[in-house]
């Protein structure tokens, strides 16, 4: 749990560095010359309350009230457009100092401590719960687990910790934007002359950004900054998802799965769909005989909008060639889950590949997935041939698509950068191993073997394992695990309560001494002693496909697979 509650306040640090922060960065600019030297704290109190209160319970209020969230977010970006006007017409200002000065007073009644906070305290703390309410970050691994536990009805202290911790993340940089501003502002004497000339164009740029997000411009603006400045994430490592896929387990009550979807198995139903948009309703098995592909996605994360001219130039090339797109929207917060919005967010991007409306989180849960955005290809059978998370593969998506429709394989677009093609990262556990050619038996120990060769990416086993939920544990000391890998680095998290050796094969041959990782020896053989990761092969940046075979003597542990490639 610590080790989540850190990834938390860093992955706040980090999403607000991103270009995540545009649509609010000229209120941050504009609040920040704001009369009192208090109010960059109330801001940023008001935010961190904000964001973990309605994260947590915007859902029950809902419910309860009858209230469409779309009004608690119009109440919001009206209070900033109002605080801009009070920027540019001196006199508003004066009225709203009233106000908040008796809310000030109230303070002060309840706590005569509180007194020290009059200096712009409580108007700052209006603004930055309305910046709360309205800031949609993109969400990583752990803010969408956050959300996924909130929607369906697990909130636990866990989760009000983890929420904490990550809206103080995303608090600290703020503070630092806003009180940055305001002391260069302050400091620079030169400007003092033009004091209200610059508050009237800060009202301005504050109620033009209010608009911008109340009109979804700003996501507009996200998505073409983004194809300039990449977006940043920490979360995308083993000991993060491990410790996700613990925290879920605890907060649920419900223990690990091993059906989750993976590369070889069925695609799971559309189950507890709300509403379909451009289509009747679908299941995969009326889309036997159809490639297709399953994307979970939400209309205000803009990881996921950045996808959207992929997938529709997918759908329009090969929609009448046998090839359809289920988009799955699973909202990240409340106000995505108005059929109305979500109407006129497919209306907006131009989306006309069948859309549904996955307000429960009952298909999200039914395909185990904790990602936006994800990907599931099928064939004409029904039966899974890629799984990726998040963005890119673009280039490897198309061809396998082509593939399955028994079209040639095209080159890699210019308009992308052309890097070497790269197995993604590999997890072996029952919970979420989804590359294995053989049927897993979770929690038992079975003797495994396969047979042929394994297709790309995939995973076999032979001799005999216990299959656990996080990892698997070899039960002879000639127990085999094969990969066919695409990259220029691998590595795989071990475990071992004693000093064991784990031997190498590439491409069944001894691991050459010059391809060997930092923790192989000369003779193809690494030491397991300790739980870490370990450098097994480096091909010096000569990128290719290859078969890796590890053999693994007993009661060792292995958990997950990482990859590194060059760029070529």
């Amino acid at each position: 749990m610590i080790i989540l509650l850190i990834f938390a306040f860093l992955s706040g640090i980090i999403t607000v560095l991103s270009p995540c922060i545009l649509p609010v960065l000229p209120i941050l600019l504009a609040v920040s010359i704001g009369e009192g030297k208090y109010r960059p704290l109330g801001i940023i109190c008001g935010v961190i309350v904000s964001f973990t209160f309605f994260t947590l319970s915007l859902t029950v209020i809902v419910h309860a009230t009858g209230i469409s969230p779309n009004v608690l977010r119009y109440c919001a970006i009206g209070l900033l457009i109002l605080f801009g006007l009070t920027l540019i017409f001196p006199r508003l200002e004066q009225l709203f100092s009233q106000l908040t000065g008796g809310i000030a007073n109230l303070g002060t009644q309840i706590e005569s401590q509180s007194a020290r906070l009059g200096g712009g305290f409580w108007s700052g703390f209006m603004v930055g719960s309305a910046l709360g309410l309205i800031w949609a970050p993109c969400a990583g691994p752990i803010l969408a687990t956050i959300v996924t536990l909130v929607a369906t009805s697990s909130i636990t202290l866990g989760t009000v910790l983890l929420t904490l911790a990550y809206s103080a993340g995303t608090a600290l940089p703020m503070f630092l934007i806003m009180y940055g501003s305001n002391k260069i502002i302050s400091s620079t004497m030169s400007l003092g002359a033009y004091t209200q000339l610059i508050r009237t164009l800060f009202g301005i740029i504050m109620i033009a950004g209010a608009l911008a997000i109340l009109f979804h411009a700003d996501v507009a603006l996200q998505q073409f900054t983004l194809n300039y400045f990449p977006s940043l994430s920490i979360e995308n490592n083993p000991t993060v998802r491990n410790e996700i896929e613990k925290f879920k387990q605890q907060a649920t009550g419900i223990p690990l799965l091993s059906a989750a979807p993976h590369v070889g198995g069925a695609a799971p139903d559309f189950v507890g769909i709300q509403e379909w948009i451009n289509t009747k309703p679908l299941s995969p098995a009326t889309l036997r005989g159809t490639v297709f592909l399953v994307d979970f996605w939400t209309y205000s994360c803009i990881n996921c909008v950045r996808t959207l001219p992929y997938l529709k130039k997918w759908y329009t090339d090969y929609h009448d060639k046998g090839f359809t797109i289920v988009g799955i929207h699973t909202p990240e917060f409340e106000f995505e889950k108005d059929p109305a919005n979500v109407k006129s967010a497919v209306k907006r991007f131009g989306i006309e590949y069948p859309v549904a409306l996955d307000n429960e989180y009952k298909t999200w849960q039914n395909y185990h997935n904790s990602y936006w955005p994800a990907h599931y290809l099928a064939d004409q059978t029904g039966i899974i041939k890629e799984i990726h998370f998040g963005e890119g593969n673009y280039t490897e998506t198309e061809n396998e698509i082509r593939k399955l429709l028994g079209l040639e394989p095209i080159t890699q677009g210019k308009q992308e950068v052309v890097r070497a093609r790269q197995t993604p990262e590999t997890y072996l556990g029952a919970s979420r191993g989804r590359s294995y050619s053989n049927t897993i038996k979770p929690n038992q120990i079975s003797d495994y073997s396969y047979s042929g060769a394994l297709g790309q990416d995939q995973v076999g086993l032979t001799g005999q394992w216990y299959v656990a939920p996080e990892f698997i544990q070899s039960n002879s000391d000639s127990a085999r695990l094969s990969i066919n890998f695409t990259a220029n680095r691998v590595y795989l998290v071990m475990a071992s309560a004693q000093s064991k050796p784990v031997t190498l094969f590439l491409d069944d041959n001894p691991l050459p001494a010059e391809f060997a990782g930092k923790d192989v020896t000369d003779t193809n053989t690494l030491i397991v002693k300790e739980s870490r990761m370990y450098d097994l092969i480096d091909l010096k940046k000569n990128n290719g496909n290859h078969l890796l075979t590890l053999q693994v003597p007993k009661d060792v542990q292995l958990y997950a697979f990482t990859f590194g490639s060059g760029v070529q």
